[in-house]
């Protein structure tokens, strides 16, 4: 039946669709997700808001229940330039693919995805990964759900419509009167309006329900007040009668495809189905609106049903027995090892102990080459098919452990809620440690994982104890105890053996005894390692571990090879795995200035964390862009981090997260002068029970912080007490960059003392020590620092000299609370500041400054959009406002100003960390 006969009512939902299309005309992109339970008119709203959207691209594509397994399904068949043959767990590389595709159109596209819920995971996280990047395309993405907190929706996709700025269309049941205007459809008269009323409050006004009433019954029976309303018959009996209408090879036809999927190659359907005529078949189901042609298939012709409730009426008709014949023949005409375990478990009926094996061991590949997403798919059919509560607990452990190294928290959660009665306590303790840990729950999961450790015997459960000393490391190391945190990763790598061991066990080891005090044993576990580049997957752990301990010792141009080549080489390993090395690489980046560089690395980190619900790494990653920001004077986005970094510490009281937490926020008050801040986020740290990874000199630079706000406060006995530590801790271990701020300090308070001469000497110190660390910053807080003094004593040339070198870096970095200072002190000094020119990038925000730096070393748009990870479109649009800005009108003539300006382009793009 034609759409506008069926479709009444949605006026304001339709109004709401056209209002955010016009938004994406402008090119503000939007997205928005309709939600309702099935039969609610989803679809027929979002057809007729189609047929009236006007000119424009529509890409469309919908999820099937039984397809959860073919990763990229739904994708594909949205466009042709995902790239073939991804694995799942390679959403971002399909993600980012998806976006240049979206970027690159030339009209407003609009974008929709039916029955999202069913949709395969994969497609879902690139969805949301392309979603989230969209700046000025113009591009509407229509979801549509039962609901958006569903769990088979990930909830990097859900935070799209449910956080801030997002779009949500709720779809309830029809009113009375559009019932009515409905049923006048359906005969010659429409129902009167107490039937409506009635029909309504029977229905719930749910179209569906009352469209197979209306085709199934006269209008006549249903408009009788006295007569009692048949139930609402199911959508299956009008998909049946179709098909029962049609041929048997058609019958046969359309059988063999709701077995093989949502969609299908015509061959594969066909020789399933024994059909010899496959093209005339296909046109007398396709004449039955029982199946759509689709052309362009890899395999040749290809066909899908126009709806998944089409399929699942087929489907559930074949009966049980001719449903396991078909998966077992299917299975044995498919090629491809994931499918052909598909079809026997679709066929297995009760325990199958021999195809859980061939599960469980085809998911042990995937996890040990860290495709962690299909081996926790896999492990979880395994599970169903296991015989005795003994397996099957063993594989749930295992199924959730691969969920939560891939990040879907929600599924884990489902899975570990179902482990049998008679589960080892062992196990399962552990599976509910694993899961509180990855979910901040600390405390919680210590308790659960120190109690499976008791109750485990490591001599006949291996592989479990080695599980859970893993985790009691991460916690460990969380809690920023070190010696235990290397401990437990020490016997965790024992207990596991060679070939087994989790992408994190040896970094933590590492810095473990690193934090510690322990650097002999910690550099000569990391002694003889390649680069990155050439290493093999066993030892990026080990490398990412001594990116940090280079971080820590001032060595930033190795850490910099180190943790860029980690980043690249580590894009298939756990969600955890991915965040760290992209945290860390963005705090080595921050150290050397290249500041773009490390908002994009933190930012990315604390995406990915709040993505996948591994919040307690938030922390870590905020601070780089705290710094940068509040560097920088931007002061609403320096809090909207730090804002989230308290959430993460709130919900999951992790020491090192509450470390990174209080040190951002001193990092943001000391930029805006405000010492009593820094004091009331820095003091309580010098209460924390553990030393290890908090006063680690080279770690995270706090003490400095705090002995300057003491030092304000005119607190010089606590100062000095305070100052003392971190002199004797940076001096032990040879830390120039913590000697250096300690000898800022220092230098403040001898002043402060009115002690010059031994001030001027710290200062010198300082300077001294300065210069052995490429962290410009740093270097330049100092020379303002010893500007200042002079200038205060009254030697007014040498303080100009050191505030010029001061300025002249904050100016290129753009770090406009300090610069102004150094203005200030120059202005003191009777000077006005000439030779401290902030540049042509000044007027540029943060994401055109990245766009001009990658322009202007001769890359295109497209390289820049790979590079920056955003569309072509954007690119365009951030290019245009930087010529507009600048002054300038090609890719020459930028490069030629930011040359002779001396911004400092990059010798090499940052490496790419999405795919």
């Amino acid at each position: 039946m034609p759409v506008d006969r069926l479709f009444v009512g949605r006026a304001e939902e339709l109004a709401r669709l056209g209002s955010l299309l016009d938004d994406a005309r402008k090119g503000r992109p939007r997205l928005v997700l309709v939600e309702g339970p099935a039969g609610i008119g989803k679809t027929a709203l979002v057809e007729r808001f189609l047929a009236g959207a006007g000119p424009g691209a529509v890409l469309r594509a919908g999820g099937a229940k039984e397809e959860g397994l073919l990763a990229f399904g739904v994708l594909e068949r949205l466009g042709p330039s995902v790239p073939r043959d991804l694995r799942s767990d390679q959403y971002l590389t399909a993600g980012a693919a998806f976006l240049e595709t979206l970027g690159s159109a030339g009209d407003t596209t609009i974008v929709v995805v039916d029955d999202a819920h069913w949709a395969d995971t994969p497609s879902l996280l690139a969805l949301a990964f392309a979603f989230r990047r969209l700046r000025v395309e113009r591009v509407l993405g229509v979801v549509l759900a039962r609901d958006a907190f569903d769990p088979r929706l990930p909830q990097t996709l859900r935070r799209l419509f449910t956080g801030p700025g997002g779009h949500r269309l709720p779809l309830g049941g029809l009113a009375a009167d559009e019932l009515r205007r409905l049923s006048g459809g359906f005969g010659d008269a429409p129902l009167s309006p107490r039937a409506a009323a009635r029909l309504r409050e029977h229905t719930g006004g749910n179209p569906l329900h009352a469209c197979d009433l209306f085709e199934q019954v006269p209008l006549t029976v249903l408009g009788n007040l006295e007569a009692p309303l048949p139930a609402p018959r199911s959508y299956a009996l009008l998909v049946l009668a179709r098909l029962a209408g049609c041929g048997e090879q058609t019958r046969r036809l359309v059988g063999a495809a709701s077995v093989l999927g949502q969609a299908s190659p015509l061959h594969r359907a066909a020789r399933l189905a024994n059909v010899g005529d496959p093209l005339h078949t296909l046109e007398e189901a396709v004449t039955a609106k029982l199946l759509q042609e689709q052309p362009t298939a890899r395999e040749g012709p290809a066909l899908e049903f126009p709806h998944p409730l089409v399929r699942a009426a087929v489907y559930r008709n074949l009966g049980p027995v001719q449903r396991a014949v078909l998966h077992e023949r299917a299975a044995e005409l498919a090629v491809d090892e994931l499918e052909i375990l598909r079809h026997r478990a679709h066929a297995a009926v009760g325990s199958d102990p021999r195809l859980a094996a061939d599960l469980a061991a085809c998911a042990r590949r995937h996890v040990a080459a860290g495709h962690w997403t299909s081996g926790g798919a896999l492990l979880a059919q395994a599970v169903r098919l296991a015989a005795g509560d003994g397996e099957r607990a063993r594989l749930t452990v295992e199924a959730v452990e691969a969920l939560l190294f891939d990040g879907r928290v929600d599924a884990a959660t489902a899975l570990a809620g179902e482990l049998p009665p008679a589960t080892d306590p062992a196990a399962r303790h552990f599976a509910a440690g694993h899961l509180a840990a990855v979910t901040g729950q600390v405390s919680v999961a210590a308790g659960l994982l120190q109690e499976a450790w008791e109750l485990c015997d490591p001599e006949s459960s291996r592989w479990l104890a080695a599980r859970i000393a893993e985790q009691l490391a991460k916690l460990a190391a969380r809690q920023t105890e070190g010696a235990r945190a290397a401990g437990w990763a020490a016997r965790a790598l024992d207990l596991a053996g060679p070939g087994r061991g989790s992408d994190l066990l040896r970094f933590i080891q590492v810095t473990g005894l690193a934090m510690a005090g322990r650097w002999d044993e910690a550099r000569a576990l990391t002694r003889g390692l390649p680069d990155p580049a050439v290493a093999a997957v066993a030892e990026l752990d080990a490398l990412l571990g001594r990116g940090l301990l280079r971080v820590w010792s001032d060595d930033l141009a190795g850490a910099l090879r180190d943790l860029a080549g980690v980043a690249v080489a580590g894009r298939d390993r756990s969600v955890s795995f991915r965040l760290l090395a992209s945290a860390l690489l963005g705090q080595a980046e921050y150290r050397l200035g290249r500041w773009d560089d490390a908002l994009l690395h933190a930012d990315t980190a604390t995406s990915l964390a709040e993505d996948t619900g591994q919040i307690a790494l938030v922390p870590m990653s905020a601070l780089v862009s705290v710094q940068v920001m509040a560097a920088r004077g931007e002061w609403e986005h320096a809090s909207e981090r730090l804002d989230a970094a308290r959430r993460s510490v709130e919900r999951t009281g992790s020491r090192s997260g509450f470390v990174h937490a209080a040190s951002a926020e001193a990092h943001l008050a000391a930029a805006r002068g405000d010492h009593e801040r820094v004091l009331g986020a820095l003091e309580p740290l010098l209460d924390l029970p553990s030393r290890d990874g908090t006063y680690e000199p080279g770690a995270i630079a706090w003490r400095g912080l705090l002995v300057e706000a003491l030092t304000a406060g005119e607190e010089y006995a606590r100062a000095d007490d305070v100052l003392t530590g971190y002199e004797t801790d940076g001096a032990a271990r040879g830390r120039h960059s913590a000697q250096a701020a300690a000898a800022r300090a220092r230098g403040g308070l001898l002043a402060a003392r009115r002690r010059p001469a031994e001030a001027e000497a710290c200062f010198q110190s300082g300077l001294a020590h300065a210069s052995l660390v490429d962290d410009p910053f740093a270097r330049a807080r100092l020379h303002l620092a010893y500007g200042a003094f002079l200038r205060r004593v009254g030697r007014r040339g040498a303080a100009v000299r050191r505030l010029r070198e001061a300025e002249t870096v904050f100016a290129r970095l753009d770090a406009r609370p300090y610069l102004e200072r150094c203005v200030q002190e120059l202005a003191a000094c009777g000077h006005d500041r000439t030779a401290g020119d902030r540049g042509p990038l000044h007027q540029l925000t943060p994401r055109e400054q990245a766009v001009a730096r990658l322009a202007a070393t001769g890359l295109t748009n497209r390289q820049i959009a790979r590079e920056l990870v955003l569309s072509v479109k954007t690119v365009e649009y951030h290019l245009g406002h930087v010529y507009a800005k600048l002054n300038v009108g090609s890719r020459t003539a930028l490069a030629s100003m930011l040359a002779g300006d001396g911004d400092g382009l990059p010798g090499a793009p940052f490496p790419r960390i999405s795919g």
